[in-house]
Protein backbone atom coordinates (compact mmCIF):
# COMPACT_ATOMS: atom_id res chain seq x y z
CA UNK A 1 0.00 0.00 0.00
CA UNK A 2 1.35 3.42 -0.32
CA UNK A 3 -0.15 6.67 -0.91
CA UNK A 4 1.09 9.68 -3.19
CA UNK A 5 0.82 13.43 -2.34
CA UNK A 6 0.40 15.93 -3.18
CA UNK A 7 -1.29 15.05 -6.85
CA UNK A 8 -3.49 12.59 -5.44
CA UNK A 9 -5.68 12.76 -1.94
CA UNK A 10 -4.01 12.20 1.17
CA UNK A 11 -7.69 10.07 1.41
CA UNK A 12 -7.01 7.97 -1.56
CA UNK A 13 -5.11 4.78 -1.45
CA UNK A 14 -4.24 2.52 -4.76
CA UNK A 15 -5.88 -1.32 -4.79
CA UNK A 16 -4.93 -3.50 -7.60
CA UNK A 17 -6.89 -5.93 -9.33
CA UNK A 18 -6.23 -9.70 -9.22
CA UNK A 19 -8.69 -9.86 -12.27
CA UNK A 20 -10.44 -12.98 -11.07
CA UNK A 21 -12.96 -12.89 -8.62
CA UNK A 22 -16.17 -10.51 -7.43
CA UNK A 23 -14.16 -9.41 -4.82
CA UNK A 24 -10.66 -9.34 -6.60
CA UNK A 25 -8.88 -6.25 -5.27
CA UNK A 26 -6.48 -5.94 -2.57
CA UNK A 27 -3.30 -4.01 -1.72
CA UNK A 28 0.37 -5.34 -3.29
CA UNK A 29 1.47 -8.14 -1.18
CA UNK A 30 3.98 -10.70 -0.89
CA UNK A 31 5.89 -13.67 1.01
CA UNK A 32 9.47 -12.95 2.42
CA UNK A 33 12.39 -15.13 0.67
CA UNK A 34 14.74 -16.80 2.46
CA UNK A 35 17.70 -14.25 3.38
CA UNK A 36 15.57 -11.41 2.65
CA UNK A 37 14.02 -8.73 5.56
CA UNK A 38 10.46 -7.46 5.52
CA UNK A 39 11.80 -3.89 4.17
CA UNK A 40 13.55 -5.90 1.15
CA UNK A 41 10.46 -7.62 0.46
CA UNK A 42 8.46 -4.51 0.32
CA UNK A 43 10.42 -3.25 -2.40
CA UNK A 44 11.01 -6.32 -4.63
CA UNK A 45 7.23 -7.08 -4.56
CA UNK A 46 6.40 -3.50 -5.42
CA UNK A 47 8.57 -3.66 -8.40
CA UNK A 48 6.90 -7.14 -9.01
CA UNK A 49 3.32 -6.22 -8.95
CA UNK A 50 3.55 -2.45 -10.04
CA UNK A 51 6.63 -2.10 -11.92
CA UNK A 52 8.41 0.30 -9.12
CA UNK A 53 10.25 0.54 -6.04
CA UNK A 54 10.50 3.79 -6.15
CA UNK A 55 8.77 4.62 -2.52
CA UNK A 56 9.74 6.51 0.67
CA UNK A 57 8.58 4.11 3.61
CA UNK A 58 6.52 6.75 5.88
CA UNK A 59 5.49 4.39 8.77
CA UNK A 60 4.88 0.29 9.34
CA UNK A 61 2.83 -1.63 11.65
CA UNK A 62 3.82 -2.27 14.99
CA UNK A 63 3.01 -5.97 14.79
CA UNK A 64 2.25 -8.49 12.12
CA UNK A 65 -1.55 -8.59 10.81
CA UNK A 66 -3.11 -12.11 10.98
CA UNK A 67 -6.11 -13.98 8.71
CA UNK A 68 -7.07 -17.45 8.83
CA UNK A 69 -8.05 -18.68 5.43
CA UNK A 70 -11.75 -19.79 5.22
CA UNK A 71 -12.89 -23.65 5.14
CA UNK A 72 -13.02 -23.63 1.46
CA UNK A 73 -10.11 -22.28 0.11
CA UNK A 74 -8.14 -24.61 2.72
CA UNK A 75 -9.57 -27.63 0.79
CA UNK A 76 -8.67 -25.98 -2.52
CA UNK A 77 -4.92 -24.97 -1.56
CA UNK A 78 -4.43 -28.46 0.63
CA UNK A 79 -4.94 -29.98 -2.40
CA UNK A 80 -1.36 -29.27 -3.55
CA UNK A 81 1.24 -30.43 -1.24
CA UNK A 82 3.51 -27.23 -0.77
CA UNK A 83 0.54 -25.20 0.49
CA UNK A 84 -0.61 -27.91 3.23
CA UNK A 85 0.83 -26.36 5.87
CA UNK A 86 -0.42 -22.98 5.55
CA UNK A 87 -3.82 -21.92 7.29
CA UNK A 88 -3.80 -18.14 6.29
CA UNK A 89 -1.25 -15.20 6.38
CA UNK A 90 -0.10 -12.84 8.48
CA UNK A 91 1.56 -9.41 7.60
CA UNK A 92 3.46 -6.16 8.21
CA UNK A 93 1.79 -3.32 6.85
CA UNK A 94 3.06 -0.43 5.21
CA UNK A 95 2.26 3.07 4.77
CA UNK A 96 4.51 4.72 1.21
CA UNK A 97 4.63 7.28 -0.74
CA UNK A 98 5.10 6.65 -4.25
CA UNK A 99 7.93 9.07 -5.75
CA UNK A 100 7.53 8.42 -9.40
CA UNK A 101 4.00 9.51 -11.58
CA UNK A 102 1.67 7.22 -11.83
CA UNK A 103 1.50 6.78 -15.66
CA UNK A 104 5.38 5.03 -14.52
CA UNK A 105 3.11 2.06 -12.78
CA UNK A 106 3.47 -0.72 -15.02
CA UNK A 107 2.25 -4.54 -15.08
CA UNK A 108 5.00 -6.22 -17.38
CA UNK A 109 6.47 -8.26 -14.49
CA UNK A 110 5.80 -11.93 -15.53
CA UNK A 111 4.14 -13.63 -14.30
CA UNK A 112 1.22 -10.97 -14.77
CA UNK A 113 -0.45 -10.81 -11.19
CA UNK A 114 -2.19 -7.67 -11.18
CA UNK A 115 -4.14 -5.82 -14.90
CA UNK A 116 -5.65 -2.82 -13.29
CA UNK A 117 -5.22 -0.17 -10.15
CA UNK A 118 -7.01 2.39 -8.85
CA UNK A 119 -6.85 5.02 -6.54
CA UNK A 120 -9.52 4.78 -3.50
CA UNK A 121 -10.46 5.47 0.15
CA UNK A 122 -9.36 3.07 3.07
CA UNK A 123 -13.21 2.65 3.22
CA UNK A 124 -14.01 2.34 0.19
CA UNK A 125 -10.88 -0.63 -0.50
CA UNK A 126 -12.62 -3.04 2.24
CA UNK A 127 -16.00 -2.82 0.75
CA UNK A 128 -13.55 -4.33 -2.59
CA UNK A 129 -11.29 -7.13 -0.88
CA UNK A 130 -12.81 -10.06 -0.37
CA UNK A 131 -15.13 -10.63 2.83
CA UNK A 132 -12.97 -12.68 4.90
CA UNK A 133 -9.86 -10.51 5.11
CA UNK A 134 -11.50 -6.99 6.03
CA UNK A 135 -10.90 -7.94 9.55
CA UNK A 136 -7.08 -7.77 8.82
CA UNK A 137 -7.47 -5.02 6.10
CA UNK A 138 -9.37 -3.09 8.59
CA UNK A 139 -6.45 -3.79 11.46
CA UNK A 140 -3.47 -2.91 8.64
CA UNK A 141 -5.36 0.42 7.81
CA UNK A 142 -5.81 1.14 11.80
CA UNK A 143 -2.56 0.11 12.70
CA UNK A 144 -1.07 3.09 10.06
CA UNK A 145 -3.00 5.34 11.28
CA UNK A 146 -5.04 5.73 8.38
CA UNK A 147 -8.53 4.77 9.16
Amino acid sequence: MFRRVPKKSEAEKPLSDGGQLRWNWQFPQGGVDPGENEEETLFRELEEEIGTRDVNIIRSSKTRIRYHYPRKMLYILHQQPIWKPFRGQQQRWYLVKLNCETEQISFTHLPVEFDAFQWISPRRGLKLVVPWKRKAYRKGLRSLGIL
